[in-house]
C-alpha cells in the first residue's frame, strides 16, 4: 500500500510539472532599455530557465529556440548581472550546446533571486543545473568533461572544483 501511495505522489509531481512546463508562454515583443525594462523581465526569465530546464531538447523545437533568444538577449544586456563565461564553461557545453542556456539561466535565476549573491555560489548552481539536465536527457552526447564533474558532485568535491578550479583554467 505503501509503495502505491508513493507511484501516486510521484505521478501527481510529474503531471504538476508538465502542467507547469505547457503554460509557460515565451516573452513576445519585449522591450529592454532601461533598468525597470530588465527588471519587469526577471520573472520571465526564471520561467524561461524552468521551461528550458524541464523540457526535453526534442520537445517543441520552435518555442525552445524563441526561449533561448529571449533569455541570452535579457542576460546580454541586463546591468544588473554579469556571466563570464569561461573558457571551461565552453568545453562543458561544446558536444552538447544547448547545456549553454541551462548554465546563464541557472546563474541568471540564482543572481535574481539572491541580489546581493556571491560568484563561486551562482557558479556552482549553474553547474549543477548544467549536469542535471546532461543527466536527463536521453539524447546527449557523452561528454568527458561532464561526466567527470558527475564524479566531483558524487564525492562532495565539485564546490571546491568550481572555488578553485573553474575560473583557474581560463588563465592558463
Amino acid at each position: 500500500m505503501k509503495r502505491l501511495g508513493t507511484l501516486t505522489f510521484v505521478l501527481l509531481l510529474l503531471m504538476a510539472a508538465t502542467v507547469k512546463a505547457q503554460d509557460y508562454a515565451v516573452p513576445v515583443g519585449y522591450k529592454m532599455v532601461s533598468q525597470a525594462d530588465f527588471v519587469s523581465h526577471e520573472q520571465d526569465v526564471i520561467a524561461t530557465f524552468d521551461w528550458l530546464q524541464e523540457t526535453p531538447w526534442t520537445q517543441d523545437l520552435p518555442k525552445r529556440r524563441a526561449a533561448t533568444d529571449f533569455l541570452f538577449k535579457w542576460i546580454q544586456d541586463t546591468p544588473t548581472i554579469t556571466i563570464e563565461l569561461m573558457p571551461q564553461l565552453m568545453s562543458l557545453t561544446d558536444a552538447n550546446n544547448k547545456l549553454l542556456a541551462i548554465f546563464i539561466g541557472a546563474y541568471a535565476k540564482y543572481a535574481i533571486q539572491h541580489p546581493v549573491y556571491n560568484k563561486d555560489d551562482a557558479n556552482l548552481v549553474a553547474v549543477k543545473a548544467l549536469i542535471v539536465k546532461y543527466k536527463a536527457e536521453p539524447t546527449h552526447r557523452k561528454d568527458s568533461d561532464i561526466e567527470r564533474l558527475i564524479k566531483l558532485d558524487k564525492t562532495n568535491e565539485l564546490e571546491d572544483w568550481v572555488k578553485n578550479d573553474y575560473e583557474k583554467a581560463a588563465a592558463l
